[in-house]
Formats: structure tokens, C-alpha cells, sequence
């Protein structure tokens, strides 16, 4: 089937723009648009947020948004750090209050139509390869394509839908040019969870986190303190008073990994539980873990799924824009709050 978003860009007698020039641009420098385009846009910023290398344009007149950020990052790729930004994504809008978009009137990719149900999507696109939740009513469905993906969001009461988006493949990651971090990686958290602070520090894998900072807690004190480790190894380890004693003493609890760039993070390329790995997509995750997560959560930014594995408590944060993982957190049993395996619960398939 021939793609009807390379279809050419031309403007309304109404003047206003079209979604289908940043289709047809997507992976392509943002500088690459014509500025009188963003003309249209709601209060343009073209700097990415201090947190993230991602950045966004409102079309909300029009019923789309596009995001952009610098193809090193996007594509996990050192060599491509001094390239400038491209446009990774394309949302169209149904018409939604939270932003104050319109409905989008142009044409969408693939003959889909905002009345379209699910089936209907199938048929256009076939089968999806990611849904959320894990069984249905489906509220977010993928369709992968060769070079880019389609996002569909159903609209609540199977009433069509509400939100369609177009993103931009990422590259398969390049090996880094800088050293590899690979400690400390799950084994060696596992090795020292619930273990005192000071024997932490004596393991050699855990050499150059600073710890010289941490005190012990006074009687009492549940002690939630955080070591950031993120700009140079991309961990972040976390301590509480033990639970296991009564006496004042910090034990490691948990760790969470974060993925290069977000937060500062310096990124980490060691083992990952699971063997999971940032590039993996939500799916790609689930088969890794090989058990059905117990809640989760996701919308057309982000999601994460959580399980209760007999070694520790698994969260796994995933970008939905990117389709990969972002963060990775595992924390030892009793050390965590238990509202992370209340809500909100996920139905398994049978």
C-alpha cells in the first residue's frame, strides 16, 4: 500500500498548515521547515527542557504537534552530537481538551479516519504489535512500519478515535566512542541489596560512586537517601534504615538506571535485570520478563509496567513517543511502598 504522508505539502486557501509537511519531514533537521510555517504554531519554543533532550510545537488551531531533538540522542549515537535537531513525531488530534487542540481536518495517513474502530484500523494497517493494557478494550495500539511507526489511541465508550501519532524509527544503537559503564550492574545490586552502606562502598564494583557524603541514620529515622551517581555512571542507589535490626543502620535498597541523556544520565551499558535493554521496545520487555506485569500504566508520552518477581519489586519506565525504555528501577522486598503494586492493577490475559 502506497503511504499517503509523503503527499505534497501545499497551504489552505485558509492559510493554515498541514501535518503532512512534518510527515514527509520526519528524521529530516527541524531547520529544514520553513520558519513562516511555525507562524501558526501556539508560542513556538525550539529549546529542549532542561530534564530532556525532547522538545514540542503546538499546532493547536490546526489539531496537531509535532516533537523534535538532537538525532544523537534519538538514534543513540555519539557520532551525530554535533548534527541538529529532527523532527521524530507527528501527533494529530480528534480535538482534546488538555492541551486545547482542534480537530485535525487533513487528510490521515493510511485513508484512517478519526471514526474508524479497531477493526477497521486492522484492516488498514494490519495487525498491531503492541497494546495497552494487556487485554482489551484497548486503549493504545502500535503498528510498526518499516521506517516509522503508527500510535493510535481509541477514544473511551468505542467511540473511534481520539488521537493518532506518527514516529520516527530509532536507529539501532551505535557503540559509543566514550568508555563503557558497566558497573555496577544487577548482579552486583543484587549481591549488596539490604547490605550496610559502608559494605557497599568496600565493593569494587561499586568503585567511584561517591559515599564519602552519607551519614548513618539517627534512632528513629526511616533514612530515604538517594546517592546520584547519574553523571557518571547513570545510576542513582537509594538507602534505608534496615528493617532487619534496631539499631540506627542504612542498608542499600534499591537502584534505579536511567537511560543516556534523560536527567543528565551519562547512561550505563552494563546488565540490566532480565537482560533488559534500553532500546527494547514495551513488547520487547514483557518477553523479556517472561511473567505479565502486575500494574502499569501508559499514555501517548510514556508508561511503565511493574512486577513483584520473587528477587525484588521490577518498574520499568518506557518512553511511548520512542518506543524504549527510559528507566529502570529495581528495589529489594519490604523496601518499597506498596502503592506500587496496588494501582493501578492490570487484568492478565487468560
Amino acid at each position: 500500500m502506497k503511504s499517503r504522508i509523503n503527499s505534497e505539502y501545499k497551504m489552505t486557501s485558509s492559510a493554515a498548515t498541514h501535518a503532512n509537511l512534518f510527515l514527509s519531514h520526519l528524521g529530516l533537521p527541524l531547520a529544514s521547515i520553513d520558519q513562516s510555517v511555525f507562524r501558526y504554531a501556539d508560542a513556538p519554543d525550539f529549546e529542549m527542557p532542561e530534564h530532556s533532550p525532547i522538545g514540542g510545537i503546538f499546532f493547536k488551531e490546526q489539531g496537531f504537534s509535532i516533537t523534535f531533538c538532537p538525532p544523537d540522542f534519538y538514534h543513540a549515537n555519539d557520532l551525530l552530537i554535533t548534527q541538529p535537531p529532527i523532527i521524530t513525531n507527528v501527533q494529530l488530534y480528534a480535538g482534546e481538551s488538555y492541551y486545547g487542540h482542534n480537530r485535525y481536518e487533513g487528510e490521515l495517513p493510511f485513508g484512517i479516519s478519526f471514526s474508524d474502530m479497531r477493526d477497521d484500523v486492522i484492516g488498514k494497517l494490519g495487525p498491531g504489535v503492541w497494546q495497552f493494557p494487556l487485554v482489551a478494550p484497548f486503549r493504545l495500539e502500535r503498528f510498526d512500519l518499516p521506517d516509522r511507526w503508527i500510535l493510535v489511541k481509541y477514544a473511551d465508550g468505542n467511540a473511534g478515535i481520539s488521537v493518532i501519532q506518527v514516529g520516527l524509527k530509532p536507529k539501532k544503537a551505535k557503540a559509543t566512542v566514550l568508555p563503557r559503564i558497566v558497573q555496577p550492574d544487577i548482579h552486583a545490586l543484587q549481591a549488596r541489596l539490604t547490605h550496610r552502606w559502608d559494605t557497599v562502598r568496600a565493593d569494587d564494583r561499586f568503585t567511584g560512586i561517591d559515599l564519602s557524603g552519607f551519614s548513618a541514620p539517627a534512632a528513629g529515622e526511616d533514612c530515604p537517601h538517594e546517592i546520584d551517581a547519574l553523571a557518571t555512571h547513570g545510576v542513582e542507589l537509594y538507602f534505608r534504615q534496615s528493617n532487619a535490626t534496631s539499631t540506627p543502620e542504612a542498608v542499600l535498597s534499591g537502584a534505579r538506571y536511567i537511560r543516556k541523556g534523560l536527567y543528565w544520565s551519562s547512561g550505563f551499558d552494563g546488565e540490566l535485570p532480565k537482560g533488559i535493554c534500553f532500546d527494547d521496545t514495551p513488547e520487547r520487555v514483557l518477553q523479556k520478563v517472561g511473567v505479565y506485569p502486575v500494574t502499569g500504566k501508559a499514555n501517548t508520552l510514556s508508561g511503565y509496567y511493574v512486577w513483584n518477581l520473587p528477587e525484588f519489586l521490577l518498574h520499568v519506565g518506557f518512553s511511548v513517543m520512542e518506543q524504549r525504555v527510559n528507566r529502570v528501577y529495581i528495589a529489594a522486598h519490604s523496601y518499597y511502598s506498596q502503592s506500587l503494586l496496588d494501582s493501578p492493577l492490570l487484568e492478565q490475559p487468560t
